[in-house]
């Protein structure tokens, strides 16, 4: 290699090398201090009341670690609003999950991992008309936006939860463990315990398909008239 370009090579890989020791020689020395102000702020930010329409959070012993990474707690609550509406926000009511541990690893693209040892989902039954292949929700509606909100926050995130126990309503499932990742704007697939389910964004609203069947969720511009008509045709 000629000598102008190794020197190149060189003066520039060498400045690169004494910032990036220097990043995590003070990332190790400092520790301490970081991993509590982002403890702190995240506690805070968790305590902001949005308002009426917007879910609350509990939790108990949050702790952000920069070192490893992680945020740990040993419980964490995220209870929902019920607004009286057909949203298909409202028909969950409160998601617990107890002893956890979420890890981040910016390997190729952002994952993130959570591992719980509980978590307890308390929803609402819906119901539902069969129409072709596809069972329609006649008891809530979903709003796009939430969609396009998840996809702008996570698009380009894989996210991966598992426990050693979820309860749905009471009901105890045992292990269990979703994947979930985008993958286009339109379209996010889930891996539960292996088995695949897609979420599809629709101009009419959400299909999640399964491997057996279809559901549908319309927007609310569609959900009141295609009941009645559903309702019409019995």
């Amino acid at each position: 290699m000629d000598t102008s370009k190794t020197f190149m090579i060189k003066s520039i890989f060498l400045p690169i090398t004494i910032i990036i020791i220097g990043v995590f020689s003070s990332l190790f020395m400092f520790a301490d201090e970081i991993s509590k102000k982002l403890t702190d702020n995240l506690n805070r930010n968790l305590d902001v009341n949005w308002g009426v329409g917007h879910p609350k959070f509990k939790k108990k012993n949050m702790i952000v670690d920069v070192l490893d990474m992680s945020v740990r707690w040993d419980d964490f609550k995220i209870i929902f609003p019920n607004t009286q509406t057909s949203d298909l926000r409202n028909s969950l009511s409160e998601i617990s999950m107890d002893g956890c541990k979420s890890n981040v690893s910016f390997f190729l693209k952002l994952q993130i991992f959570v591992k719980c040892k509980i978590i307890l989902i308390k929803y609402s039954n819906n119901k539902w008309s069969k129409k072709d292949d596809l069972r329609i929700s006649r008891t809530f509606f979903f709003e796009r936006r939430i969609f396009d909100d998840l996809y702008d926050k996570q698009g380009r995130i894989n996210v991966k939860i598992s426990t050693e126990k979820i309860i749905f309503n009471n009901k105890n499932l045992e292990q269990f463990t979703v994947e979930y990742s985008f993958i286009d704007e339109e379209n996010l697939q889930l891996l539960i315990n292996d088995e695949e389910v897609l979420l599809t964004k629709k101009q009419e609203g959400l299909i999640i398909k399964t491997s057996e069947h279809g559901y549908f969720f319309l927007n609310q511009n569609f959900f009141k008239n295609t009941i009645d008509r559903l309702d019409s045709e019995v």
